[in-house]
């Protein structure tokens, strides 16, 4: 039995690694959360419309953490065995698969952009309400893939309360021009979902400009210069490539497992799609909480891993599944509590309003079990343990989540909450699923020693 606590330097190390991540991943999430609430106010179709195509570009986040992921397993090894050049070359391929991955999200926003809504949406108004705000909106994922990459390698190396600053910054930005921009103030004309989208789209070009002038200033030991991002040597683009290809289907697999979730909520009409999008929207905030402490966990495993510590890297990862959890539970109680106050700040029907009360009031609940979920998933990931990963994450998602959703929604009449509960009630079995992978060990690897320059 491994322990479960450790010593005050070990938690002292936790909290200077997680407090600055998790911060920072609240207030990116809050960016998306910020356009909700403002948006709110203008009504259900306004909010669906909005909500959608986040969620659009929530696949792209997912599916772009994916792709740094896999170069993220040797940067934070390559950090941890003093490896620098090796450390310039992982950047450099999270740069050219970022610039490679954003031209391709936009492409295809801009060929299927409006097909992908209809999806979700069978109202007219949320339609072209959700291409009001995607026709500006898609602006601005090069800066928001760009600036990904660049923090990952940042936090992976340890570097973490300056990118704070500059995402609470980016934030302030966002929510003072949509302010103005969606309600018409200092001689502009109210703009709906299209202020909101030029708000966000300035703030991530101005983050992602400050990020670079960062990397210099901060003479980080990653940086190189743009015209050299497609220098990589091929022993190593393989390697990575052989890493992150998993994790980015992984990744391609779950997030659209997560949107094919909200679409069979959709099957039962906007309202119920409404009360799933206030849902996500208000949840999102908490379970980014869990994700900056699971990358806390990866970067502080692959940094032992990296050294060759593997007995302390094994001892690590249980103890940052302890405070994982422990962490849920205070988070989780909270947002009990502040549950009615939050979905309150929305203009939705009183039916709307309470489904979205009682599937967040569930989540808080159940968010134990994400967190520790989380813990375990992004450990497999940080020894390059791909194969566990796809089975623990897109292979429950796909063969358990997604079928028993859509199943539950077209053919059985059940209320909205009830089939979101059995739905996310799954959790419990890939708990054990995926705590079963750990066992197994095949993730304590030291592949900075491993790669082949």
């Amino acid at each position: 039995m491994k322990t479960l606590f450790g010593t005050k330097e070990f938690y002292k190390k936790v909290a200077i690694i997680a407090i600055p991540i998790v911060l920072q991943q609240l207030i990116i999430a809050s960016v998306n959360l910020v356009d909700n609430l403002m948006v709110g106010q203008l009504g259900e179709p306004s909010i669906n419309a909005v909500t959608i195509v986040n969620q659009l570009n929530f696949v792209v986040m997912i599916v772009t953490f994916g792709v740094m992921g896999g170069a993220g397993i040797f940067t934070a090894q390559f950090f941890g065995a003093k490896k620098e050049e090796e450390l310039k070359m992982s950047y450099r391929y999270k740069m050219a698969a970022a610039v490679l991955f954003s031209s391709t999200a936009f492409l295809l926003f801009i060929l299927f952009g409006q097909t992908m809504i209809g999806w979700f949406a069978s109202k007219s108004e949320t339609i072209a309400l959700g291409m009001d705000y995607l026709r500006i909106v898609q602006f601005g994922v090069f800066p928001f893939i760009i600036s990904l990459a660049i923090t990952t390698t940042f936090r992976e190396t340890g570097t973490t309360k300056p990118l704070l600053y500059i995402s609470l910054f980016a934030l302030i930005l966002n929510a003072a021009i949509n302010y103005v921009l969606i309600f018409g103030y200092l001689g502009f004309e109210p703009m709906g979902v299209r202020g909101a989208a030029i708000g966000t789209v300035i703030a991530r070009y101005i983050e992602m400009g400050l990020l670079y002038m960062l990397m210099i200033v901060k003479r980080a030991p990653f940086f190189a210069k743009l015209f050299t991002i497609f220098c990589i040597p091929k022993s190593l683009t393989k390697k990575i490539s052989l890493k992150a290809l998993p994790l980015t289907i992984n990744e391609v697999f779950w997030s659209v497992g997560q949107t094919m979730f909200i679409f069979a909520f959709s099957l039962r009409g906007e309202t119920a799609l409404a009360a799933m999008n206030v849902n996500n929207a208000v949840s999102q905030i908490v379970f980014v909480t869990f994700s900056g402490i699971a990358t806390a966990v990866a970067v502080m495993v692959g940094n032992t891993l990296g050294e060759n510590k593997l007995d302390e890297a094994e001892s690590n990862a249980y103890k940052l599944m302890m405070v994982a959890f422990l962490s849920a539970v205070v988070v989780g109680s909270l947002l009990f509590i502040m549950a009615p106050f939050v979905v309150g700040l929305y203009d939705i029907s009183d039916q709307t309003y309470t489904w979205a009360l009682i599937t967040t009031r569930y989540n808080s609940v159940l968010i134990c079990l994400y967190s520790v979920n989380v813990a375990i998933y992004f450990t497999l990931r940080s020894g390059g343990d791909m194969r566990s990963t796809v089975y623990a994450d897109a292979g429950f998602t796909w063969v358990i989540m997604v079928p028993l959703a859509l199943i539950l929604a077209y053919f059985t009449n059940l209320d909205v909450t009830w089939l979101f509960l059995l739905v996310k009630g799954t959790e419990l079995l890939k708990f054990f699923y995926a705590l079963g992978l750990i066992k197994k060990k095949r993730w304590l690897q030291n592949l900075a020693n491993e790669a082949i320059m």
